[in-house]
């Protein structure tokens, strides 16, 4: 039996590493079982053997297979020369060594050795549309002795998938920390950090994407983006290539979205209350009055980060004058994307009966709207003008929670404000099931406005039900406004296929494989069982 040489790699899918590929060749009597890999005498542990295609894990070659193979993790670059060790053991329980020396003379080898380390991911698309410049979020966690300044340090690297290339993308690292308790065969220091970057991958492909790290003469990057932030306190203004956005100076929520494809176009309310665009999560409880997370004045709690790929707006604070009603807002603008995305979270802490409590509302004034269109769950897509629709107070209409997207517009300036329908759930910890009205609203009177209602009796038949909200009950919602344009004209005219597209994209992003490390020397040959509050013997059949 010989050791031959295949090929030197870069990553790839099937295996998202640097690797040197090996064949074992020759006549084998019995199966072997890999046991030991040296690379210029030094253990490894990171590499695959595979027998016609199919990976063997523990690492078998087997006596029948017209073809093994074994792919080892190797940061190799054109030049490097490498003496390969592999100790098997037979069936027979005998041992053998096979040996080769070889060097690389491919191209495309390791990506920057000034960087000591790297962690691949595997992005997938899966819904048939070519990605470009999507957002992905990681998180990161690295032994802490490996990383010293993880926003200086960090690169994120993608492999070109035909020729092997690598190609540093721009990237955005921030919230990190380090847990440094104790070290033994449990646990290590570990730096936590989240990293952001924009992928593109083509429809139907996979693509190998790698985050360096350990050079800690490394120096922050300066990333180009058309992503800016301005203004002071709560009433910042977020800028990118697609819109301008102003928030409220009061409460920090979205006041103003101003479209660069429409010049002169301004999404706002600014009619009634501090006539921010987006008001809720919203809660009316008689007596006290109907009060909005837009109705915050100088939140208490209000973070943001920013950088060359997003800009995150948090707050979270109690609903004003209702201290049993926490909410959280986030706010999430992308470098070169059309899309705003709001998250929100309602958590009830103390009993509190409703007369509505709602969420997911968009409110517009009337000049720069009228007409109304969403993807129903039949699958059509509908449109209306609103102000043919009954008036406040009575709704104008509903539709299904489950409306994939929907959209105000201007079937005559052809502008519009889409929002895409991305996430709804709730949980109650105690005291049985949850459930919330199951449609949207659209209204109208002085404005235009929707709304997701979770409890809402105020415009029924029976108004003046109050309904039970047990503490410990919770709602989380996620959704994205999206301006975009649409076709002048009569109804045949309208194209709201980029408002369909981006909920496509938006509702089944890239799938995305765990990170894959090379196995550091600390890390014991021998499984280690967790600290369990009694014996309990996993391994036993």
């Amino acid at each position: 039996m010989n050791l031959e040489k295949r090929c030197f790699s870069a990553p790839v899918p099937d295996v998202p590493y640097y690797f040197l590929k090996l064949a074992l060749t020759g006549p084998l009597e019995a199966d072997a079982e890999l046991t030991q890999v040296r690379v210029n005498g030094v253990r490894s542990r990171d590499f695959t053997a595979a027998n016609d295609g199919v990976k063997a894990v523990p690492a078998l070659f087997r006596a029948d297979a017209a073809e093994r193979l074994l792919y080892l993790r190797l940061d190799w670059s054109a030049g490097d020369a490498f003496a390969v060790e592999l100790d098997l053991k037979l069936a027979d329980g005998a041992a053998q060594t096979l040996a080769l020396e070889c060097a690389a003379t491919e191209d495309n080898g390791y990506w920057d050795k000034r960087w000591r380390y790297y962690a691949s991911y595997v992005l997938r698309e899966t819904s048939g549309h070519d990605r470009v410049q999507e957002p992905v979020h990681t998180v990161l966690g690295l032994y802490a002795d490996r990383v010293q300044n993880p926003e200086a340090e960090i690169r994120v690297v993608e492999i070109d998938p035909e020729s092997g290339a690598s190609r540093e993308i721009r990237s955005q690292v921030y919230s990190s920390s380090t847990w440094d308790k104790w070290q033994n065969i449990n646990c290590q220091p570990t730096t936590t950090v989240q990293v952001a970057f924009l992928a593109d991958v083509p429809a139907g492909a996979s693509k190998v994407f790698l985050i360096f790290y350990g050079n800690p003469q490394a120096e922050k990057p300066a990333y180009p983006s058309d992503l800016t932030l301005s203004g002071e306190g709560y009433g910042l203004t977020i800028e990118n290539r697609y819109y301008t956005v102003n928030l409220h100076k009061d409460s920090g929520s979205i006041d103003e979205i101003l479209p660069k494809e429409q010049p002169g176009v301004t999404y706002c309310h600014q009619l009634e209350t501090n006539g921010a665009l987006q008001w809720n999560p919203g809660i009316y409880a008689p007596p006290k009055t109907w009060m909005h997370a837009s109705d915050w004045v100088n939140p208490e709690n209000f973070t943001v980060i920013a950088g060359p790929i997003f800009i995150m707006i948090k707050r979270f604070n109690p609903i004003v004058d209702y201290e049993e009603v926490d909410c959280s807002l986030t706010y999430l603008f992308y470098s070169g994307r059309p899309g705003i995305t709001v998250e929100s979270g309602i958590d009830v802490t103390k009993d509190l009966d409703v007369v509505a409590l709602r969420n997911g509302s968009v409110v517009l004034n009337k000049e720069t709207t009228g007409d109304f269109v969403w993807m129903d769950v039949d699958h059509t897509v509908k449109n209306v003008h609103i102000t043919d629709l009954p008036r406040h107070p009575v709704k104008g209409m509903v539709f299904d929670a489950r409306t994939p997207w929907f959209a105000f517009y201007n079937r005559g300036k052809g502008n519009a404000l889409g929002v895409l329908n991305l996430e709804f759930g709730g949980m109650r910890r105690e005291t049985g099931l949850i459930e919330w009205e199951p449609y949207y609203y659209l209204h109208w009177g002085p404005w235009f406005y929707v709304s997701r209602p979770i409890i809402y009796t105020f415009t029924s038949n029976n108004p003046q039900r109050v309904m039970h909200m047990t503490a410990g009950t919770s709602f989380f919602e996620k959704y994205q406004l999206y301006p975009f344009t649409v076709g002048r004209g009569e109804a045949e005219c309208d194209d709201f296929s980029p408002l369909a597209r981006a909920y496509a994209e938006a509702s089944e992003p890239l799938s995305k494989t765990t990170a894959k490390f090379d196995t550091d020397p600390r890390v014991p040959d021998e499984w280690v069982p967790p600290i369990l509050a009694s014996h309990f013997e996993e391994m036993v059949d």
